[in-house]
């Protein structure tokens, strides 16, 4: 070998050796970048989420403490609440909610590659990839506290499977603290983290035969960490009267069931976003084709790692089984294939692959990761335009206003601007009827709970203008000249002229009414 093969082979090994640290950068780069970019972000349930953050740092005194309350309760949902709360409310909760989803960003992928350096016993530019995965369904739904918990499960399953050898006691005695944390960070993490843990340990029980009363003393002993949180739950719902949003349980039609497949990359609120939705099919393409490696006998063939076989097909058959709706929870069935999808990437390597097909295997990530990032970015930034619209719209809305929201004809379910009006209780202190109760420390006072709904969208504005033809009208829409001051619409569309409604401003596609005097009071 000569002074410059050497020479050539050290840097080889150089540029390996720094190859994950560079992968995990373009992927920060193109995901938490375009978040940070925008303070608004286009995701369907976050302005909800910003809107309880306000409410729990001024509503119990401000304007809005006559209609809302919140309490500091152990829910398990409350991972942001927590950070808002602990950090003693250290920004305006727009940004705040900003910095917190590009945590998650960053995390997810860090996750992946953490879980992927305690399996394999290295760094690996593979397990990066998980960057694809960054815009998943439950992010554009704005799932903020399920989506932040989720790498935390990733982090938690790495630790189990770094101690694994230890004590069942010093086990135990960590994961006590650590799983009640992640319970309240959400239920649904903590759930998914007990999943893939108790598919491991059946695994590590058939590998290691025992005596059966040792295995079950076993196997109890180590889920121990997770059965107290779900007691806690159990006692907790046992006392409690009925949810605002509903006990509803169900497992949705078939075509859901296969939507639940598309989640990891779906985009459900980018319908006007052709860029969005065609790289979306892209990325869901190249994963199938990815996956389809698992099971390959010939060529290039994706390994899961040993020690994850039982935890994967624990969590596989709970995404089979998981509901669409669970005791009032919408969309519970579109979470797991995210995470599994994730812990395919951590969880394997590649073998027999050749150098072309690694070069074209990384190239078609890096397009598609880049492209999302860019198209993400613009989304977002037409979105903010739209945000900035209705603000100044509303530049005259005093504090204290009850404002009611509704949509063009036929565009009540448009999701990307479905809870948009939650802005406008931080931005404005105003009262809207769509925040989200039930699931949260914030709850609506009582003389007010005929006005709300715990999770309507804005309707349409012919439900509010024509109450006579309407086939349903919601409680809250009932006697609505009495029970609110203003009405936004969310719409570029001429309505018929109404003595009930006087236009004060209009700017975009948002214009607002006040709501003649003498048919309400603040």
């Amino acid at each position: 070998m000569t002074t410059v093969d050497c020479l050539e082979d050290g840097r080889s090994r150089d540029l390996s050796r720094w190859m994950p640290f560079l992968a995990f950068t373009f992927g920060v780069l193109f995901t938490a970048l375009p978040l940070l970019l925008h303070p608004y972000l286009p995701l369907v349930d976050l302005p909800n989420h910003i809107a309880r953050l306000h409410i729990a740092e001024t509503g119990n005194e401000g304007p809005l403490s006559r209609y809302y309350l919140y309490t500091a309760s152990l829910v398990p949902n409350a991972a942001i609440d927590l950070l808002w709360r602990g950090f003693g409310y250290p920004l305006d909760a727009v940004r705040f909610a900003n910095l917190v989803m590009v945590t998650y960003a960053v995390n997810l992928i860090l996750s992946s590659m953490v879980l992927a350096r305690v399996v394999h016993g290295r760094w690996t530019v593979w397990s990066a990839a998980s960057a694809l995965l960054v815009f998943n369904a439950p992010f554009f739904w704005g799932f903020q506290n399920f989506v932040w918990a989720l790498p935390f499960c990733l982090y938690g399953f790495a630790l189990w499977l770094v101690i694994q050898d230890r004590p069942i006691w010093l086990r135990v005695a960590i994961f006590l603290p650590l799983a009640a944390i992640l319970y309240l960070m959400h239920f649904f993490a903590f759930g998914f983290l007990a999943i893939l843990v108790l598919g491991r340990e059946i695994q590590v029980i058939r590998e290691r035969p025992a005596n059966a009363r040792f295995r079950v003393l076993r196997l109890f002993g180590l889920m121990l960490p997770f059965v107290l949180p779900v007691l806690w739950l159990a006692i907790t719902l046992h006392g409690a009267g009925p949810s605002p949003a509903g006990s509803r349980t169900e497992f949705g039609t078939l075509l859901n069931r296969l939507w639940m497949f598309a989640s990891p990359l779906h985009s459900p609120s980018t319908g006007d976003a052709p860029a969005l939705w065609f790289l979306a099919m892209l990325g869901l393409a190249l994963l199938a084709l990815v996956f389809s490696r698992l099971f390959s006998v010939r060529g290039p063939q994706l390994v899961l790692a040993p020690q994850l076989r039982g935890a994967t097909l624990a969590l596989a058959l709970a995404m089979l089984v998981a509901p669409s709706w669970l005791n009032g929870v919408a969309l519970v069935d579109i979470r797991a294939p995210v995470l599994l999808s994730v812990l395919l990437i951590a969880g394997t390597t590649w073998h027999a692959l050749a150098p072309r097909h690694a070069v074209l295997l990384a190239a078609a990530l890096v397009l598609l990761i880049g492209a999302r990032g860019v198209a993400f970015e613009r989304f977002a930034a037409r979105y903010e335009s739209d945000v900035q619209d209705m603000l100044t719209a509303t530049e005259t809305l005093p504090a204290g206003a009850r404002l009611l929201p509704v949509r063009g004809p036929g565009l009540q379910f448009d999701l990307r601007l479905a809870h948009l009006q939650g802005l406008l209780v931080d931005q404005r202190d105003v009262f809207v009827p769509t925040l989200f109760q039930g699931v949260h420390a914030m709850r609506v006072r009582p003389e007010w709970i005929s006005s709300t709904h715990p999770a309507l969208f804005a309707i349409d504005i012919r439900i509010v203008l024509d109450q006579a033809s309407a086939r349903v009208v919601p409680e809250f829409a009932r006697d609505w000249e009495r029970k609110f001051t203003h009405v936004l619409l969310m719409d570029p569309v001429e309505i018929p002229d109404d003595p009930r409604l006087e236009r004060i401003a209009s700017t975009g596609r948002f214009t607002l009414f006040r709501i003649a005097a003498g048919l309400h009071d603040y």
